[in-house]
């Protein structure tokens, strides 16, 4: 019977091998994408808002050629307004996302593949995270910030491992310079 040693596995083995302060990298670029989300849902909110989403819309479907009556879109916008907040603040922040663990986490070159990966999972875990609520509501009958913040830890376990092991696993190293 041997004394305790440390090996590769464990804490020890995160500490050793680097995986902790990637983990680290993991959460640090995943909060600076979740601040941006943040920050460009409030902005939609407080400074562009209905009208000023209608009129970009309005001059985008002028680009193209569409003919569209400005109180068609008005209406639209107004409707979908929230959903389409939600889409374009995690656009944003996607790409905050993709370019920090690419070149931050995991220090691998961005491709195409890396890409439609990562937007995948990103999917993917955003459609878990409200499952995960859902579920939590319904079956359990917990409401407020304990299914939101344990869908949040769970999906970010989820997340990392999918990005080590998926997204990123078979990405060309950048290269280090010296």
């Amino acid at each position: 019977m041997s004394v305790g040693t440390c090996s590769n596995s464990g804490i020890f083995g995160l500490l050793k091998n680097g995986e902790f302060l990637r983990i680290v990298r993991f959460l640090v670029v995943g909060g600076l994408a979740t601040l941006v989300d943040l920050a460009v849902t409030v902005f939609m909110f407080q400074v562009v808002g209905t009208e000023g989403l209608s009129s970009c819309v309005l001059a985008l479907a002028g680009l193209i050629g569409a003919d569209c009556s400005a109180e068609a879109v008005s209406d639209t916008v107004g409707r979908y307004f929230e959903e389409t907040v939600s889409v374009i603040s995690f656009c944003v922040a996607f790409s905050v996302s993709f370019f920090g663990h690419s070149r931050v986490t995991f220090r691998k070159k961005g491709s195409i593949d890396v890409f439609m990966k990562l937007i995948t999972l990103s999917v993917v875990t955003l459609c878990l995270r409200a499952g995960i609520i859902a579920m939590m509501k319904s079956c359990l009958g917990l409401y407020g910030y304990v299914p939101v913040v344990s869908a949040m830890v769970i999906v970010t376990v989820l997340s990392y491992a999918g990005s080590k092991y998926w997204v990123f696993r078979k990405a060309a190293d950048i290269p280090v310079k010296k």
